[in-house]
């Protein structure tokens, strides 16, 4: 694995030198979390490349340990603002900063590709003499009134009324039957609105939503996962393969099918070799690491907040179709973009319920899953 950028500049730093700094702590926090001293000699002694940098265990917890980070850092950034009496998004300002490639031992001996995600916080001075800085796009709220019978004196003098924060925004409705409106806008350091979705109050919002990137499929979800996924017994109760499509065992002996299976919903992968079967235990560590890798493709992919049904039922939908599929579907565009349109999937419902095919023939069993993620994300029903 190479050297990551961050890790490099805290090395080659002056302060890392010195045992006692934060910069040494830090940087050998990261050489002990990225490198966790998988070291492989061959005969003469001499060392050669792991073929893998680390188990799926260890890149969660890395990931996981470098969201903190993160997360830390945007509550000390806050916290500098409060007190130099000044307001900010810091969402704003998150960048990505790198992407580590790495590869990862899966469970029961596959190597995957995948990638680190670093990102890092671009912030201004808090005790900048400007208020807002301006060469970041910064988030307003703008109001929107109609002409007609219902819009009174007061609705039209505030039509395109921007605010700065949602602290500013008169109450609505003025008045009954008003058709006033408000728009949670980007706007660009030139004026430009980068983007533009109805704002909900404060009172109406959902408390439970949640930034993505804290959050951990629920006990609740793993089990209706559970439920919802084949699975195939032999006379001992072990877990054998099966066909995915058919849902028959594959004989002893005979050739894999597309589509062969284990445990809860493991689609095999070459060079994993399940003839002998697996116990129940072997299954749902299986799953759990399926959902960990699912997991990630859903925090990586989805850059809004979502309440945890919706990201249940996402993980759901990205364990089943698979992490790439996922990545490039319509649904995460439309989750992403309120204003996203699409001529073959009209909707998100659409887009999400299109996912109802397995090896090109329409499948009963998806109709009904899709429906079921669908009720889960948007009732909250289990």
């Amino acid at each position: 694995m190479k050297t990551p950028q961050f890790l490099r500049r805290l090395m080659s730093s002056s302060e890392y030198m010195d045992k006692n700094s934060k910069v040494y702590a830090m940087a050998e926090k990261y050489l002990n979390l990225l490198y966790p001293g998988m070291v492989q000699t061959d005969a003469t002694g001499r060392m050669t490349e792991p073929e893998y940098d680390m188990t799926l265990e260890q890149f969660c917890k890395a990931q996981d340990e470098l969201d903190d980070a993160l997360e830390k850092a945007k509550q000390e950034a806050e916290a500098e603002y409060e007190e130099a009496g000044r307001q900010i998004d810091v969402e704003d300002y998150v960048e990505l900063e790198e992407a580590i490639d790495v590869r990862v031992l899966m469970p029961f001996g596959t190597i995957e590709n995948k990638r680190l995600m670093v990102y890092t916080l671009d912030m201004p001075e808090p005790d900048d003499d400007d208020d807002t800085p301006n060469d970041k796009p910064r988030r307003v709220w703008r109001w929107h009134s109609e002409d007609g019978d219902n819009t009174c004196n007061e609705c039209v003098s505030r039509d395109g009324e921007i605010y700065d924060s949602e602290d500013e925004i008169p109450s609505t409705p003025v008045h009954p039957n008003c058709r006033c409106s408000i728009t949670e806008d980007v706007i660009a350091p030139d004026g430009r609105t980068l983007s533009s979705k109805p704002y909900t109050p404060k009172e109406k919002k959902n408390e439970i939503e949640k930034d993505i990137k804290n959050m951990k499929m629920s006990d609740e979800g793993i089990n209706w996962l559970k439920s919802k996924e084949d699975k195939v017994l032999d006379k001992n109760g072990n877990h054998v393969i099966y066909d995915d499509r058919t849902r028959q065992p594959v004989p002893d002996g005979a050739p894999l099918p597309p589509g062969a299976t284990i445990g809860y919903g493991h689609l095999i992968k070459p060079g994993e070799d399940f003839r002998g079967g697996i116990t129940e235990t072997e299954a749902i560590n299986l799953l759990r690491a399926d959902i960990s890798t699912a997991e990630h493709a859903v925090r990586d992919n989805i850059t809004v907040p979502i309440t945890q049904n919706q990201y249940d039922a996402l993980v759901s939908l990205a364990y089943n179709i698979g992490g790439g599929a996922f990545a490039s579907s319509t649904v995460v565009q439309y989750i992403n973009n309120p204003d996203f349109t699409s001529s073959k999937y009209p909707s998100l419902e659409s887009a999400w319920r299109a996912w109802n095919r397995t090896q090109g023939a329409v499948s009963n069993g998806l109709i009904n899953r899709r429906n079921d993620e669908w009720n889960m994300y948007n009732n909250g029903a289990y």
